[in-house]
Formats: C-alpha cells, sequence, structure tokens
C-alpha cells in the first residue's frame, strides 16, 4: 500500500517560518487588524441578544438595530452617571489638596535617614556639575516662537476625538454587517479554507463561537457581580461616589491583570483624601483584598471550564498579545488565544497551542507515574498509583503503569539515561508501594460487591486447594522478582500459594530449588529490555528436567510482538503471557481443572475471565 504524502504544513521548520511571518504581518497591519478584531470581539457577545430576538420572530435587520441600540444605550446610560459623578468629584479635587500633604508629611521621616542623605549629596554633585567653571558674560538663549493658527490649533484640539469617532464608526459599521451576514461570513470562510473539509471547518467555527461566547458571558456576569460588591461595600464604608468606583470597577476588569489594579487604586487615594483617619482606606484595602482572594479561587475554575485554557497560558498570552497590539490587545487577548487553542485542537500541523495552552495537561497515568519516578518524587508516584488503584482493577493498574515503568526504567538504564542510583530509586518506590497493597483489598471493587467477591480463596469463582503451589522464578533481577510480586498479589484472594525463587542461582540450582517446592506450575517472569537468550536458557534447562510441569513464560508488556512469541515457544513453555492479567488466567485455569467442583457461576467473579479459562473450567 503507497504510503501517505505528508503535506509541508506538516513540517516544523514551515509552521514556525509561517508563524513568525503571522506576527510580522499583524505587527505591521495592527492599525488595520485592531478595529477589525474588536468588531469580532463585539459581534459575538451581541450575537446571542440578537438571536434572542430573532427566536422571538422580530425580523433580522430590527433585531440585529434593537441589539446594538440597546447595547449603545446601556454604555451611554452608564457614561452619563459616570461623568456626572466625575464632574462632581473635579469640582472638589481642590478641597482635598490639605489633608492630601498632611497624610504626606505623616509618611515622610521625621530624622534624616541615610538614603536621604546620599540623596542630598547627589544633588549637590549634580549642582556643581551643572556649574560652569569658567566664568564668562551671560549668553541669552533667544527663539522666535510663531503664533499657531486657528485651523492649526482646531486640528490639534479636534484631530485625535475626529480620529477615535472614526474608528468607532469603522467598528460599528463592521459590527453591524457581521451581525446580520452571520451565515454569509461563515460560508466565505468555508469557502476559503475548507472546501475539502467541511465537517472540520465547520466544527472549528462552531467551537470558537461558543467559546467566546460563553467566556463574554461569564466575565460580563463576574465583572458586574464584582462591580455591585465593590459599589455597596465602598457605600457601607462611607466611600462618597461609591457608585462611580463601583462602575469603574466593572469596566477596569474587562481589562486582564492591568484593570483590577486600577480599579483599586483610584477608591484607596480618594478615600486617603477624603478621611482625616486611617480607618477607612484599610477598610477599603480589606475590602478589595477579600473579594480578590475569593476571585482567585472561583475564576481559575469558572474561566478554565469555560474557556477550556490554563491559567498560565492566559497569562502568557496576555503578555504576548499587549506586546504586539498595546492595550487593545490586552482586551483581546483571552478571545485571540481561545481561537489559537481550538485551531490547535482541530490543525494537526498547530496541535503545540492545544498542549501549550490546553486546561488540563492530557497526560496518561502511566506516562504521569514514571516522570514522578525520573523525578525522584516518590510522594508523586504513590499518590498517581493510588488514584489510579480508586478507579481501575488492581491486575489493570499493574499491567498498565507498574509494569511499563518498570520496562521503561530498564530500557533507559541500558541506554546510560539512568545511573544506578536512579534506578534503585525506581525499584525501591514500587517495591514500598506493593508492600502498602500486601494484605489490602482492591478498592476499584468496593462500590460493585457481588456473590462472592470477599470470600476467602475465591477469583473468577474458582476456589484453590491450599496444597496448589505455582513458583515463581525471576529471570533476570529486581525487576523481574517485584512483577512476580504483583501477580502474586492478584492471585492472593485464591489463595494460590506463589513461591517465589528469587536468587535461585544459575539454571542447575533453579531445577534443584524447583524441585525442593514441588509446586504445581512454574512462572518465569522475564522483563524487557533484556534479551531472551537467558529465558530461553532456563526454560530449557527446566522443561528438561521437568518434562510434564506447566511452564508460563512471562514476557510482560510485548503483547503482539511475533518475535518474542516464536523465540519463547521453541524451547518448550506451555504459554507465553505477555501481561499478568493473562498469566493469572492460565493459572486459574489450572486451578480449575484440579478442583472442578467448586467451579460457582460466571456472575460471582470478581476479576475478568477470558474465553480460555471458561473454557479450561467446562472441560475440567
Amino acid at each position: 500500500m503507497a504510503s501517505q504524502r505528508k503535506s509541508p504544513m506538516d513540517h516544523p521548520v514551515v509552521v514556525t517560518f509561517l508563524i513568525l511571518a503571522v506576527i510580522g504581518a499583524m505587527s505591521l497591519a495592527a492599525e488595520v487588524l485592531k478595529p477589525l478584531a474588536l468588531a469580532v470581539l463585539l459581534s459575538f457577545a451581541l450575537a446571542p441578544l440578537a438571536g434572542f430576538f430573532e427566536r422571538r420572530r422580530v425580523p433580522r435587520v430590527i433585531a440585529v438595530l434593537l441589539t446594538v441600540a440597546l447595547a449603545l444605550g446601556s454604555l451611554g446610560g452608564i457614561g452619563f452617571v459616570v461623568e456626572r459623578q466625575l464632574s462632581t468629584l473635579a469640582h472638589q479635587l481642590p478641597e482635598y489638596q490639605e489633608r492630601i500633604q498632611e497624610k504626606v508629611d505623616f509618611l515622610k521621616p521625621s530624622v534624616d535617614t541615610v538614603l536621604s542623605r546620599a540623596w542630598k549629596v547627589a544633588v549637590d554633585v549634580v549642582k556643581s556639575l551643572d556649574t560652569p567653571v569658567v566664568p564668562g558674560p551671560e549668553v541669552m538663549n533667544v527663539r522666535v516662537v510663531e503664533q499657531p493658527s486657528f485651523r492649526e490649533r482646531l486640528q490639534a484640539a479636534v484631530g485625535p476625538s475626529l480620529e477615535f469617532l472614526g474608528v468607532g464608526c469603522f467598528v460599528l459599521i463592521l459590527v453591524l454587517f457581521m451581525l446580520m451576514n452571520r451565515e454569509d461570513v461563515g460560508d466565505r470562510i468555508v469557502q476559503l479554507f475548507g472546501q475539502r473539509q467541511i465537517n472540520l471547518t465547520t466544527r472549528t467555527m462552531g467551537e470558537i463561537g461558543q467559546r467566546i461566547s460563553r467566556y463574554l458571558a461569564m466575565i460580563t456576569l463576574v465583572n458586574l457581580g464584582y462591580g455591585l460588591i465593590v459599589g455597596l461595600g465602598l457605600w457601607a464604608i462611607g466611600v462618597p461616589y461609591s457608585v462611580l468606583w463601583g462602575c469603574l470597577a466593572a469596566m477596569m476588569r474587562f481589562i486582564p491583570y492591568v484593570g483590577a489594579a486600577v480599579a483599586f487604586l483610584l477608591p484607596l487615594v480618594f478615600s486617603v483624601a477624603q478621611f482625616p483617619g486611617w480607618s477607612q482606606p484599610l477598610e477599603v484595602v480589606a475590602l478589595f483584598g477579600a473579594v480578590e482572594v475569593a476571585l482567585s479561587y472561583l475564576e481559575p475554575i469558572i474561566y478554565g471550564k469555560t474557556t477550556g485554557v490554563s491559567a498560565l497560558g492566559l497569562l502568557v498570552a496576555a503578555m504576548f498579545w499587549t506586546w504586539l497590539w498595546g492595550l487593545l490587545g490586552t482586551l483581546l487577548s483571552t478571545p485571540m488565544t481561545l481561537c489559537l487553542a481550538v485551531l490547535g485542537k482541530y490543525v494537526p500541523s498547530l496541535g503545540f497551542f492545544a498542549t501549550l495552552l490546553g486546561g488540563e495537561a492530557e497526560l496518561d497515568q502511566n506516562i504521569r507515574l514514571y516522570q514522578r519516578l525520573v523525578s525522584l518524587d516518590q510522594d508523586g508516584a504513590t499518590a498517581v498509583v493510588e488514584a489510579a488503584l480508586k478507579e481501575r482493577p488492581r491486575a489493570e493498574v499493574f499491567d498498565q503503569m507498574l509494569v511499563p515503568a518498570l520496562s521503561r526504567a530498564g530500557r533507559d538504564a541500558a541506554l546510560g539515561e539512568l545511573d544506578e542510583s536512579d534506578m534503585s530509586f525506581i525499584l525501591r518506590v514500587i517495591g514500598e508501594i506493593l508492600d502498602d497493597l500486601e494484605g489490602t483489598a482492591d478498592l476499584s471493587l468496593k462500590s460493585a460487591p457481588r456473590s462472592g467477591e470477599g470470600e476467602p480463596g475465591r477469583v473468577n469463582g474458582t476456589v484453590a486447594s491450599p496444597q496448589f503451589k505455582v513458583a515463581g522464578v525471576a529471570a533476570s533481577g529486581s525487576a523481574d522478582a517485584l512483577t512476580l510480586r504483583m501477580l502474586g498479589q492478584i492471585l492472593a484472594p485464591s489463595k494460590c500459594t506463589l513461591v517465589n525463587l528469587e536468587g535461585a542461582g544459575a539454571p542447575m540450582q533453579l531445577a534443584e530449588r524447583v524441585a525442593e517446592v514441588s509446586p504445581a506450575m512454574v512462572i518465569l517472569s522475564h522483563l524487557p529490555p533484556e534479551p531472551l537468550a537467558q529465558a530461553r536458557y532456563q526454560v530449557r534447562r527446566l522443561r528438561a528436567r521437568f518434562a510434564a510441569l506447566p511452564i508460563v513464560v512471562g514476557r510482560w508488556g510485548e503483547a503482539g510482538s511475533d518475535a518474542a512469541s516464536e523465540g519463547l515457544s521453541g524451547v518448550g513453555p506451555t504459554h507465553v503471557a505477555f501481561s499478568l492479567a493473562d498469566a493469572c488466567d492460565q493459572i486459574l485455569a489450572r486451578v480449575a481443572s484440579a478442583v472442578p467442583a467448586t467451579v460457582v457461576p460466571a456472575t460471582a467473579m470478581t476479576v475478568p475471565v477470558t474465553a480460555a479459562t471458561m473454557a479450561a473450567a467446562t472441560s475440567g
């Protein structure tokens, strides 16, 4: 079959240069793109209200005009109230000058400090440097200043306002157009980018719209609540113009990180100027501190679920967009970051955005466990295993987490990436985890008790004879011995006696040890990446000594490996198991065939049963 051709866009170098080119273009075209981005943001914010009117059978044009009129009217009403209170405050500012000076004099140190004396010395030195060395006639600097014309004065006074008004009109026209032609804009985007992948493009656009709309709705509700609490709190403290400070607090919090600080400083400075003492300013500090502490716990939960972006990702994105587009970039940082996160979710070449900005690190538990072990974090590794044992059966946790961790550690040690002390640490931690689990019940089975569960000696509906012994042989070393301990814990409820022959010595001595135990079965544990030669030799020697003894070889974690299966099958094992669950099934099948009268119905099983186990039990 011909291999699929990779797109040039999937190459990381191409993607990197493309991203840098886009950033450069966005910086050069900032004056055009900023009003466009603001219009898109406002259209997302107003689209739910316009849709509400349309669902009430209001024509789209009227619904859009009504939505924009309500938004402008609300902003105008708030602006009118704020402007009235600002004007009143401006007329009263001179009255606070004397009180502010008293507070400043109170904070000024009464005696000279080392810093103040050093500052005086520095000032004197600078003055002496400014004094001319050679006295001479005084030279007067005469400049001719032209009186600006009326046109120039008018342009200087009205120019900035006209520019702001022009940009505002342009944004308003864009918002009206986008709200009236929502489907048309979507169709054009599909036609431009997604004709070959219409489903993917549609889902991407839909998720971007939903996330931005949810974020805008949540941030509006949070900021309105914040402004209401601040206004009421300042009114209770006795700070004048509490409506003004509440409205400013709600509006300023739309600017991430910077707005909250400004919303706090303004009423604090006014309270210092208004009141003769320090109790009211301290109450203002306590009010804002309590509200911010409460929001610091609530906002990550609210915005994390709403946006699906991590708090760290939002902070870094705010820094980037502020650097790129200034204050407006700070305001637009979260919606723009949402777009990047969704694009990373659906576009493979941009998948790193989803990884870097995602709300939660989607790391498998087995990878997380090995990362904790490599970083020598014993408490973290234990916590990962304990969390997994509450959700999954013990056999599954052993097969999918602990055994792969031992195998990875062996591979890294063979490559020289783990030194001896690190490998000893990993073996010790896993050994202590198994020590803690010794003799304890499987937590994942407590929530669903079934008949036969918890009865002594019952696993898979099978009760073993107390004389049924299984000899466990560690082919290579400590990692194989730990794996046998895991198998022993899985078999513990069946009362099968697993005799661990760790450190049995040479193959000849191993045969003697097995003969002393006189087991009903032998399980040989052989963990990758150790080569198969040693396991093959041990199986061959055991088979030569015990021709009829069932021998199961566990080549853990290599399911589907034809090389391992063929390499071990030729030396005489009864079965090659690639997981602890498979080895457990083989042992319990022998138990069932040895004591068929104790088999109970399948509804009493506490560990998954394979078809091979059931067949063996039936034949027994």
